[in-house]
């Protein structure tokens, strides 16, 4: 396990200038943070940088929308993105704001149709995906042999969170979507072998909440009604019903058996089965954690090992705030 030393960090920023130079920001910027958003798919960067005038011209007459934007710790590259929002503030700072996202955004804002027939490993949807998009694509996750999958009018980047999430419901086994370096990486959650350590020592503030809202202790399991006649209950599957009852519904249908069902049923209980944990801890920076991450943790109340569920790295702080839940 590693530990951490804020200190020796050194941030940089380049951007590819219109005429193909490379040009560094660090000394400009103003304001820096990235992060991996809890349930998205791209990674996004917000940047203020001073409009100097440099021997290309002004700065904001140089980054335009779509200039290519890294940002590095310790020259290891962290971000790589497009410039997606621009704004310019011509009063007495005279700064640019830039909101860059990875490659990723172009199959959130872009919806599609798809349909993959009964019998498709989640591997090969995916793919089928990525290659209709052009999204280079590192599969490193578990399949699941699918059902039918009819996906109308929804995001390409819900087409494969859709196509995953279900393969989840069924497998032993948490994944992890993220772009590393213009490539969509599937991979399970907690791979990493390079674990850091976090304490009283680098920890600055924990935040630790239960609650029962989302809390599920019963399945029933359900078949298909024939006409307007109540729907038929095939069986039932309890979990933590000393919380009281708080029932969710299967239905099986002809494309599922009884046993795929129930593993539905009680993966769903995995899922929700207990009081909803929401842990944030807000530490001293380190660039390269990213979201599905394991780290060990010891401050407060919280001891043990953890999986990165979303983070913002702050540069101009040097400090990070993550989302966990604990790991299983």
């Amino acid at each position: 396990m590693t530990e951490i030393d804020v200190s020796k960090i050194k941030y940089n920023i380049k951007v590819v200038l219109p005429s193909g130079k490379i040009f560094e920001l660090i000394g400009l910027c103003t304001s820096l943070s990235w992060e991996d958003q809890r349930g998205g798919i791209a990674g996004k960067a917000n940047i203020i940088i001073a409009n100097t005038k440099i021997e290309e011209g002004y700065i904001s007459d140089l980054i335009k929308l779509c200039s290519l934007i890294f940002i590095y710790a310790n020259n290891i590259e962290v971000f790589r993105g497009t410039v997606w929002d621009w704004e310019y503030t011509s009063a007495v700072k005279k700064e640019l704001s830039i909101t860059a996202y990875d490659r990723m955004i172009y199959a959130v804002q872009s919806k599609a149709n798809s349909y993959f027939s009964s019998g498709k490993s989640t591997e090969t949807i995916i793919k089928s995906i990525c290659e209709e998009w052009g999204i280079p694509l590192n599969y490193r996750w578990k399949s699941w042999t699918h059902g039918k999958l009819p996906i109308n009018n929804k995001s390409v980047s819900e087409h494969i969170t859709s196509v995953l999430d279900e393969a989840e419901t069924k497998l032993d086994s948490k994944y992890v979507a993220l772009m590393e370096k213009d490539i969509l990486t599937i991979k399970a959650k907690g791979e990493n072998e390079n674990i850091f350590v976090f304490n009283t020592h680098n920890v600055i503030n924990t935040k630790d909440k239960l609650s029962l809202q989302k809390l599920v202790t019963k399945v029933i399991i359900v078949g298909k009604a024939e006409d307007d006649k109540k729907t038929p209950l095939i069986s039932s599957v309890n979990g933590k019903i000393e919380y009281g009852i708080l029932q969710e519904i299967v239905t099986k249908d002809t494309n599922k058996s009884l046993e795929d069902v129930k593993k539905e049923a009680e993966n769903i209980l995995k899922e929700k089965g207990k009081p909803e944990e929401t842990i944030d801890v807000l530490s001293v920076d380190v660039p390269i954690i990213r979201k599905g991450d394991k780290i060990n943790l010891n401050a407060g109340n919280l001891k043990g090992y953890f999986i990165v569920e979303g983070v913002s790295h702050n540069a101009s702080k040097r400090t990070m705030n993550m989302e966990l839940v604990r790991y299983e």
